[in-house]
């Protein structure tokens, strides 16, 4: 396939990169360049921003931003005859000749100051591909933000999920994907309003690390409670015990398990001597005691999400491992303590939250990868294998979401109601403010659907880990827990408004697509400092 990216000569970004790396590592492909006539350069404002953000916070190089003219420069022009495929990043008319045409937007603008205006606006962050191959319908993304007022961050996931999409529409047949319904165009910003936004964003940031230092900041915590007749699905609302870390630590992703009459909550335990979390256990009595977290599983780099479960008469975790790039799974040799690593699942994916599920013979993973510079948030991949120890093989449609509110998996798999359904982490805003439960409509070698059906809310908490077993039902919480001993949370049917939410959130992936609904606290660190990055996991 011959593809063609017109690029504004004053904006060749390293996003543009990636995108023409990724298109050429496709056999097949013929990858050129067309540099448009004319030129509209990014404002001057807007790249004082990000040199500002830079200062603040340490940003790392070689963002989504990053000027790259010299790698883009090298690709070839055209061919005399024409192309395949042109990729619009310009947004010059007319365009070279083409047989199809994507163009992407952000909140309805051509360009990166798409996303600027959107975060102005204070908009939910939305990408439309137009292609002139399906003119009556745009593919669409939704992409999360690490932090919507650091604005380098946002831009990387933004447009790390452009390239994603992009690559998946060249990939799928034009007629074979739905995509959202768009909200009208934003209206760009004055360079006046970009600049009150660089104020505004560093007095944000001071006043969030003030609010710290009066509040003892914010973090992570679990909610656990014992109910063997009515979960809080069946219930409504329920009260769960708080467990916090220690000061120098704090607890999240909890999965229980019961085992020879004794119960277990298995905790991701994040250390902030070490910078990276290892998984730990506790002992939870049915009288409303529970044990310190103890360690049962370090290695040299981050792990959290320890999905335990029993298959073959053993026991196994999947922790996450996505800091090594890969999906391994563990056997335990002397329960809880004592655990082995047995094999690597997947290999040179930078996978987050593996989710595993029993269905209809074989094994799937659900599992949240990260692509270029985006924050795993948004994205959700499948990968179906006859046994547990495989071989894997991707879904035809992978990544099947591209959806900041249902792509994340939030827990296990579970039946309720005669449905299957599927916690989601709603990241639409936010790292984890609620969790929504999907319920699972098709899932098949080149098909997956699901439907939003209700929500989990824990008033001023963030919440995006939710799992029950023989009674014993957990969640974490994201806030100003130290101290805290116990929490209200409430479960809510989508209702009226799921047709409309459904609107928002459909699958890119099942073929004659249908709906699945939409599904928001700051990824997991040690508290509200400014970004993020270097103390937080995918």
């Amino acid at each position: 396939m011959r593809i063609c990216l017109s690029l504004d000569p004053s904006r060749t970004l390293r996003w543009h990169l990636w995108l023409a790396e990724a298109l050429a590592e496709v056999p097949g492909n013929d990858v050129s360049c067309a540099l448009a006539a004319g030129s509209r350069p990014l404002p001057v404002v807007f790249r004082l921003l990000l040199q500002l953000e830079r200062l603040l916070y340490g940003y790392r190089v070689k963002g989504a931003t990053d000027p790259v003219e010299a790698a883009l420069r090298s690709l070839p022009p055209p061919s005399a005859d024409g192309v395949d495929v042109l990729i619009d990043l310009s947004g010059e008319e007319p365009l070279p000749s083409g047989r199809r045409v994507l163009t992407p937007l952000f909140n309805g603008l051509a360009g990166e100051i798409g996303v600027m205006a959107a975060l102005a606006n204070d908009q939910d962050l939305l990408i439309e591909l137009h292609d002139t191959a399906r003119p009556s319908e745009s593919w669409t993304a939704r992409p999360a933000s690490v932090d919507r007022e650091v604005f380098a961050a946002t831009l990387d996931s933004v447009l790390s999920c452009a390239v994603a999409l992009i690559l998946k529409a060249l990939r799928e047949e034009p007629s074979s994907a739905v995509s959202g319904v768009s909200g009208p165009p934003a209206a760009v910003p004055s360079l006046g309003a970009l600049s009150a936004i660089v104020y505004g964003t560093v007095a944000s940031k001071a006043l969030q690390f003030l609010d710290s230092l009066a509040r003892g900041g914010r973090s992570w915590g679990i909610g656990w409670r014992f109910d063997q007749a009515a979960s809080l699905l069946d219930k409504g609302e329920a009260a769960f015990r708080v467990l916090t870390g220690d000061s120098g630590s704090f607890l999240a992703d909890p999965f229980p398990f019961r085992h020879q009459g004794q119960d277990y909550i298995f905790v991701e335990q994040y250390l902030y001597t070490k910078n990276r979390g290892c998984i730990a256990v506790i002992k939870a009595d049915r009288s409303g005691t529970a044990s310190a977290p103890q360690i049962v599983l370090e290695e040299p780099h981050h792990l959290s999400y320890p999905f335990v479960f029993e298959q073959d008469g053993q026991i196994w975790m999947i922790p996450e491992s996505g800091a090594v790039r890969n999906v391994s799974l563990y056997r335990a040799i002397e329960f809880p303590y004592r655990w082995k690593r047995e094999a690597c699942l997947l290999e040179g994916i930078e996978g987050y939250d593996t989710t595993p599920l029993r269905h209809e013979g074989g094994f799937w993973f659900f599992v949240s990868p990260r692509l270029w510079r985006s924050t795993s948030w948004d994205v959700l991949s499948l990968y179906r294998a006859e046994s547990l120890t495989g071989p894997w093989t991707p879904h035809a449609a992978n990544p099947v979401l591209l959806d900041a509110a249902l792509s994340r998996p939030a827990g296990a798999v579970i039946r309720h109601g005669g449905r299957t359904l599927r916690p989601v982490q709603d990241c639409a805003r936010r790292y984890g403010g609620a969790v929504t439960f999907c319920r699972i409509d098709a899932l098949g070698a080149s098909e997956f659907a699901q439907t939003p059906v209700g929500r989990i809310w824990s008033g001023p908490f963030g919440c995006h880990t939710y799992n029950r077993r023989s009674g014993l039902e957990v969640i974490d919480l994201f806030g100003h827990v130290r101290g805290l001993r116990e929490v209200t949370t409430s479960y809510q049917l989508l209702g009226a408004d799921v047709s409309t939410l459904a609107q928002h959130g459909r699958s890119l992936s099942r073929p004659g697509g249908q709906p699945v609904g939409p599904a928001a606290a700051p990824r997991k660190r040690r508290a509200s400092s400014p970004i993020l990055a270097r103390k937080i996991k995918g």
